[in-house]
């Protein structure tokens, strides 16, 4: 018999009922796929992405499930498997399994989502935190892996790989393929840092770039500035104005303003030099 389980203090109060020593709450807590076998008795609990954090199944002379799976009316598609010892329980791990798995398949399509966004723009937070959720889906999918071999190589009674061959073997290759994917996006993560990174510099020399010509600039406006101020300060002496520039006004005047024009001019070439070699 299977029994549906609707939230963890339910399932605590039918793992009391049959006296079972697990502790719960320890086990809960953890982040990894934990399985134990012992006294008759199986219980497994596997973390998943949503509301339900946990799933939980013990397996002993009732089967009690608490899962993010749709458990109910699972007899109709494998009538002739659940006639069989132990048919229930297998039946009800493996749909628990298959249903974690596309969890986890929803958890990393929505990473690689975002991750073909940060190609076009490599944002170094993003990454790090993309790169940390992947490295989180990666382990609990190793864990996920190793609980699917260990239920067939330390052939626990509760899941019968005999029973379900092929859906066995299905489950598997589907759980190593998806960890091959988790584990050549690590080394995309690596790629985007790079990626980001080598933005960040060109971002740097263009600001520096941008420095340089403004630095220019006010250099240039501080030349123009000085070279009349300069020219008018030596003319402006009594002694050279009035020996030589008294009787010559206009001339001054017009020395003042070609050599404002010529520095102004030559700034304003060099200027447009820099700007243009950006």
């Amino acid at each position: 018999m299977v029994v549906v389980c609707g939230g963890v203090e339910e399932f605590a109060n039918e793992i009391k009922k049959t006296r079972s020593e697990i502790e719960l709450d320890k086990i809960i807590s953890l982040d990894f796929p934990f399985l134990t076998n012992e006294h008759n008795s199986t219980f497994i609990s596997i973390p998943s992405y949503g509301e339900l954090k946990r799933n939980l199944i013990y397996s002993s002379k009732k089967v009690f499930v608490l899962s993010i799976a749709r458990i109910a009316g699972f007899e109709n598609n494998f009538k002739q498997t659940i006639k069989k010892k132990y048919g229930k329980s297998t039946i009800a791990i493996l749909i628990v399994l298959k249903a974690i798995l596309r969890n986890y398949t929803h958890e990393f399509e929505r990473i690689r989502e975002v991750m073909n966004r940060l190609e076009v723009d490599p944002r170094i937070e993003i990454i790090e935190e993309k790169g940390r959720e992947l490295r989180k889906l990666t382990d609990r999918m190793e864990g996920l892996l190793q609980m699917i071999l260990e239920l067939k190589e330390r052939e626990i009674k509760a899941f019968d790989t005999a029973l379900i061959p092929f859906e066995y073997e299905l489950l598997n290759t589907e759980a190593r393929y998806l960890l091959e994917r988790c584990r050549s996006h690590m080394y995309r993560i690596s790629s985007l840092r790079t990626k980001s990174e080598m933005q960040s510099n060109r971002e740097l020399n263009d600001t520096m770039k941008k420095l340089t010509v403004i630095m220019t600039f006010l250099s240039i406006v501080g030349i123009v500035v000085n070279v009349p101020g300069t020219v008018g300060a030596i003319f402006g002496i009594p002694a050279l104005s009035n020996a030589y520039f008294e009787s010559h006004t206009l001339g001054l005047v017009i020395t003042l303003l070609l050599t404002t024009t010529i520095s102004v001019l030559l700034g304003y070439i060099y200027w447009r030099s820099l700007r243009l070699r950006r």
